[in-house]
């Protein structure tokens, strides 16, 4: 090959691997500066959620005087915690505390709580003819002692016993209004599971399995609906 030949190949190849030299550099930094950006995002998003429990816990704690006061007060209490994003603690509380106005507004943040992070929840609909779904709702309070139900949001007798409901078809109360359909029931922290849909008055559902709530008396019911 000619001096000259040999020189061009040797000048170009020395050309080109400056080029890829300079993409390979500027590709790792931009993944490590994208590796970086990523988890100084995942601190940020982090430290911003426990800023943000810190200021509820802290208005939570303004309520806590109004939970040694009448029923009423302490049903205010609960469910005004609840609308803060901590209905967790509420439902906890009345777990530990078990009252009149404290098993009131628990049952009613059974029947009703949004999940923190959860905007929008999906609208009533009735009973779909095309497709079947599975979700969990809530049933009513059952007092134990009593054999009696205290609050009922399907149409069942009050003195039917929990575990009897299981494989029957019933029908969500017109006195209850729109049903939330969850994910799942509450965990043991009293956290809520996303809600998955809502039945209308009227609309029907199987009974698959049915739990009770750390021995509170609030009953839960896997459902088959949409059919």
């Amino acid at each position: 090959m000619p001096e000259n030949s040999k020189k061009d190949v040797w000048d170009r190849f020395g050309a080109i691997s400056t080029f890829l030299s300079t993409v390979v550099i500027a590709a790792l930094g931009l993944y490590f500066t994208h590796s970086y950006n990523e988890r100084q995002g995942a601190r940020d998003f982090q430290a911003q959620i426990h800023q943000t429990r810190v200021l509820e816990m802290q208005t939570v704690e303004k309520f806590i005087p109004h939970l040694s006061g009448d029923e009423e007060t302490k049903k205010i209490a609960l469910l005004a915690i609840t609308s803060l994003g901590s209905p967790e603690f509420a439902t906890k509380f009345a777990q530990l505390s078990p009252s009149e106005g404290t098993e009131a507004a628990a049952d009613q943040i059974m029947r009703t709580a949004t999940p923190a992070g959860q905007d929008k929840v999906p609208e009533a609909v009735v009973s779909s003819p095309t497709r079947e779904r599975e979700g969990w709702a809530y049933v009513g309070h059952y007092v134990d002692s009593s054999g009696r139900w205290k609050t009922r949001y399907f149409d069942i007798n009050e003195a039917i016993q929990p575990a009897s409901l299981v494989g029957q078809r019933l029908t969500v109360r017109a006195q209850t209004g729109a049903l939330n359909v969850r994910e799942g029931m509450p965990n043991l922290g009293g956290s809520f599971k996303p809600v998955i849909g809502a039945l209308k008055p009227g609309s029907q559902v199987e009974i698959v399995e049915v739990k009770e709530w750390l021995s509170s008396g609030y009953i839960w019911a896997k459902i088959h609906y949409g059919t």
